[in-house]
């Protein structure tokens, strides 16, 4: 790519994101900056002409046209009003502005001819005017103006009969032109392919960052699939193998439906260490260990805090004291997560107990006291034949 090439690759990227540079950076964009520049020196160059003449008005030997001179301090006050406004406005860069800034200059320049001040009085009004022209367009179109500036400069030089060297002195406009606009034009190729860079590594970063999001998916995927074959699969070869007894395949199916119950679990939680998760964990020890079917009924779920943990302790001891006493194969276990606590229950309908009899050791020591001691309460129902309700609540932190 040629230099033109990349300069519009610049100019587009900048003219795009210098909106959002301006608002992300502590310092302003490049468009900013350089707007500040044309306007300081705009304004420089009016108090140096104001400056000069003054001077001139003031001095020995007063020009013999002033109020010549005087509208040309209203006509440089003028047009650098004007280009505070257009600044504020936003029409810097606008060609028919810089076609009128131009004529206001060069009738600057030209006022101590009109004037017969003997000496130019302009200041750096017209310079200025190549600041404008190099903010507003391009180095061929900037050169162009300073070499029409140059030529009018050198004419009045003639007109008004000043030696020769002063003449050739006119090249300044050109040099002072060529410099700016190819600063301005180097200042914003550079912006631009920073920015550009900056928008590049940002893309990489998205690509890079939606990489990793696709690896882990397939990861989590290759992981449930894994998952699957040790569990499911193998169970279904074990309920092959033991057809014959029923019991067996019985639990070995209740054993499969639970891990995939738990699995799905585990995705849906928004919680690493939940309390649903280890309230499972704790269902399916009971459940092993004594070949019961605890059905469950869990309705929210929350972060695993040590009170909880103590919670999970004491319906677990419920749950083996149903497993173990009750006689009964099947038992219920509800959970309720809510706003103000935590409601268990863990019931079965099997042998009972009288409530006249005061609660065994086990219940008290194992159950009531540990949830007491958590700022709970427990409540224990039971009739004989018909079953036992423990019922837990244990009050939000």
């Amino acid at each position: 790519m040629d230099s033109s090439g990349i300069e519009g690759v610049a100019r587009n990227s900048l003219a795009q994101v210098t909106g959002v540079e301006a608002n992300r950076a502590g310092t302003p964009p490049i468009e900013v900056t350089l707007k500040r520049v044309v306007l300081l020196m705009r304004l420089l160059g009016w108090v140096w002409m104001v400056a000069l003449t003054l001077t001139v008005l003031n001095g020995d030997t007063p020009p013999p046209e002033p109020t010549v001179l005087y509208a040309a301090i209203a006509l440089a006050t003028l047009g650098t009003a004007l280009m505070l406004v257009a600044v504020g406005m936003s029409f810097l860069g606008s060609l028919w502005y810089v076609v009128i800034d131009g004529a206001i200059s060069a009738a600057v320049l030209a006022s101590a001819w009109f004037a017969g001040a003997g000496d130019f009085v302009a200041g750096g009004v017209p310079m200025s005017w190549l600041f404008l022209v190099a903010y507003a367009t391009r180095l061929e179109l900037t050169a162009v103006a300073a070499l029409a500036f140059t030529a009018f400069f050198a004419w009045l030089h003639v007109l008004m009969d000043l030696r020769p060297v002063r003449v050739v002195g006119s090249v300044q406009f050109l040099i002072v032109g060529l410099i700016v606009s190819w600063t301005f034009d180097a200042l914003r190729t550079g912006e631009g392919l920073r920015i550009a860079a900056q928008s590049e590594a940002r893309d990489a970063q998205e690509e890079l960052v939606e990489e990793r999001e696709l690896a882990t998916r397939l990861e989590e995927r290759s992981r449930i699939a894994r998952r699957l074959h040790d569990s499911v699969l193998q169970t279904l070869k074990l309920i092959m193998s033991n057809s014959s007894d029923a019991d067996e395949v019985r639990y070995l199916a209740r054993v499969q439906e639970r891990e995939l119950r738990r699995t799905i679990n585990q995705y849906r939680s928004q919680f690493p260490d939940g309390f649903r998760a280890r309230l499972l964990d704790a269902r399916a020890d009971v459940e092993d260990r004594y070949r019961v079917e605890v059905e469950q009924v869990i309705k929210g779920d929350t972060e695993m805090t040590p009170r909880l943990e103590g919670l999970i302790a004491a319906v677990h001891e419920a749950m083996t004291n149903a497993a173990r006493h009750s006689g009964d194969a099947s038992i219920d276990l509800f959970a309720e997560v809510g706003d103000d606590g935590i409601q268990m229950n863990v019931r079965d309908r099997g042998r009972g107990f009288e409530m006249s009899v005061p609660l065994g050791s086990g219940i008290q020591h194992s159950i009531v006291e540990p949830v007491r001691r958590l700022g709970g309460r427990v409540t224990v129902k039971s009739v004989v034949g018909t079953g036992t309700d423990v019922s837990m609540f244990l009050p939000a932190e």
